[in-house]
């Protein structure tokens, strides 16, 4: 199952992430199988380092969406990341999602680049290297 998970920016800074824990039940007793119980119950959890997760509310006021793949060096990559290729090109690419198409993109220069074989494989082939609110000296 794909998890659901947003970095968290209180303007252009980075605050924190959020994720959303399904929960988990458990049978009451072995005599009563199928009988469940919520054990822990669902809800949103957050993180300041990614690591140590609470139901703590971070202070934030816009959220980046996870495309649920990591670059090359196993970094999450996030709405708004700037990613270069490893290959020497001399341009970064922002990536963004399209909701006419619902599916991930790459932009280069505010010029749409959109292949499908490189939005599912990019992530072995680029790395992160900034994103577009702390660092948009990158994709101008």
């Amino acid at each position: 199952m794909r998890e659901i998970k947003f970095r968290l920016r209180l303007d252009n800074e980075i605050v924190g992430y959020e994720k959303w824990y399904s929960g988990e039940r458990a049978e009451v007793t072995p005599d009563t199988p199928g009988d469940l119980y919520w054990r822990a119950s669902p809800c949103w959890l957050y993180s300041t380092d990614g690591k140590r997760w609470t139901p703590t509310l971070i202070l934030h006021n816009h959220k980046d969406l996870c495309t649920n793949r990591p670059d090359k060096n196993g970094a999450e990559i996030y709405e708004g990341d700037i990613i270069k290729p490893i290959d020497e090109r001399p341009w970064n690419y922002e990536v963004y999602w399209d909701d006419r198409s619902s599916s991930w993109h790459l932009r280069i220069h505010g010029e749409m680049q959109y292949d499908k074989t490189t939005s599912l494989m990019f992530a072995q082939r680029m790395e992160i290297c900034g994103n577009i609110w702390e660092n948009p000296e990158l994709i101008a």
